[in-house]
């Protein structure tokens, strides 16, 4: 399964990072794709639309 790191920033200030698994076996998978996943999880995390609108999103593979 495709895993990524994104690591999100504000204000130029580091944030946190998400591990985001996306299940597209037999699909094409863009990093649009993951930085749509973190745009939820922040969401989901608390943080406000504008917070979320305004973050800027580093996509990274995952270190095994």
């Amino acid at each position: 399964m495709p895993t990524k790191l994104i690591d999100v920033f504000l204000r130029d200030e580091y944030l946190r990072s998400y591990s985001i698994a996306l299940g597209f076996v037999n699909a094409p998978i863009f990093d649009q794709d993951y930085v749509d996943r973190a745009r939820i999880q922040m969401q989901a995390d608390g943080w406000s639309a504008d917070e979320v609108q305004q973050a800027r999103f580093v996509v990274r593979d995952e270190e095994r």
